[in-house]
């Protein structure tokens, strides 16, 4: 039979009831910590946040006044914690404004040295930091960043490609729209949503980039051209209609059909009548569904004859939708 020391037994209940307190107030220290810094940061968000209001809010003609010299001074030579609170802000405010306003938060933010910090921080080997530091580029939206944002739509990590993407519409251009598509064409994870919306608004902001996503219609890859009827059908342009009842017409898959079947809900003209017509022949149901969603989107006079066909061919997908959109139909 083993039998214990009972000086070995309490010096090993000694060490566990130590290690017990130890680690009891290692807790109480790290949340002490940590009430601390929130308080801190806290104290300076109160401080900043009343500086950048004022500096936001102030006239050019008030430049030269003392006290708002005394302000320009008190933001551009802000340091530690309070400097960190301060960029916070105007970044914040940045995404609110436009014109002069704008450009002066955007100057505040270059005289602090923001974007150079941001440019280090864009090659760091956390995800989440360069993550953080191409939207904030985005939000800024330097020309000279331009660049180093379309890089990192190529970046290892989806989260990073994906902001990279929703950055790019700070920066409209044809190669921007390419960069945004190439995530596409390599079946990168980023949200087809993001890559709409980052379309749409290049789109709708410079004839070089909606030149661009025209041309994507006829792209290799059906989920380019998909986007590309997407967004074209987002921006409501008459001016696409031919495009899309061409690619209604012709393009073999049915996602890309059924794009530009939708994207005709919006822009759809009398023009399109005979395209959306052969689109509910279509031997995929929702492309049938969808084409006829369009023409019941057009005035009746522009599509009673197109309706009238679809009521006449007996589909029972499209005789069970005509019923009920439009009441008074017969089959």
């Amino acid at each position: 039979m083993i039998t214990l020391d009972p000086r070995l037994i309490l010096t090993a209940l000694a060490v566990l009831w130590a290690v017990i307190v130890v680690a009891i107030v290692s807790v109480i220290l790290l949340h002490g910590v940590r009430v601390l810094l929130a308080r801190r940061r806290d104290r300076a968000d109160a401080q900043a946040r009343p500086l950048v209001i004022r500096y936001a809010l102030a006239d050019d003609e008030d430049a030269a006044d003392p006290a708002e010299v005394a302000l320009t001074e008190t933001l551009r030579g802000a340091t530690g914690l309070l400097g960190e609170r301060i960029d916070e802000r105007l970044l914040s405010v940045l995404e609110t404004l436009r014109g002069d306003s704008r450009a002066r938060i955007a100057a505040m933010l270059i005289d602090r040295g923001h974007p150079a910090r941001l440019r280090r921080r864009a090659r760091s080997r956390r995800t989440t930091v360069r993550a953080a530091a191409v939207r904030r580029l985005g939000q800024l939206g330097l020309p000279s960043d331009e660049e180093a944002v379309r890089r990192a739509t190529t970046d290892p990590a989806p989260i990073v490609q994906t902001v990279a993407v929703r950055a790019l519409a700070a920066y409209p251009s044809a190669a921007s729209v390419e960069a945004v598509l190439d995530r596409l064409r390599h079946r990168a994870e980023v949200p087809s949503l993001v890559i709409v919306t980052s379309l749409i608004t290049q789109g709708g902001t410079d004839p070089r980039a909606l030149a661009a996503i025209r041309q994507a219609l006829s792209d290799p890859a059906p989920r380019v051209r998909a986007a590309a009827a997407q967004t074209l059908g987002e921006l409501s342009s008459a001016a696409d209609t031919a495009r899309l009842g061409a690619l209604l017409r012709q393009d073999p898959t049915p996602g890309v059909q059924l794009a530009a079947a939708t994207a005709l809900t919006r822009v759809g003209t009398a023009e399109s009548v005979p395209a959306l017509l052969e689109g509910t022949r279509s031997p995929w149901g929702m492309v049938r569904s969808h084409a006829l969603g369009a023409l019941l989107a057009l005035p009746r006079e522009e599509s009673a004859e197109a309706l009238a066909a679809v009521a006449a061919s007996g589909d029972p997908l499209l005789t069970s939708q005509l019923r009920t959109e439009l009441p008074g139909s017969r089959p």
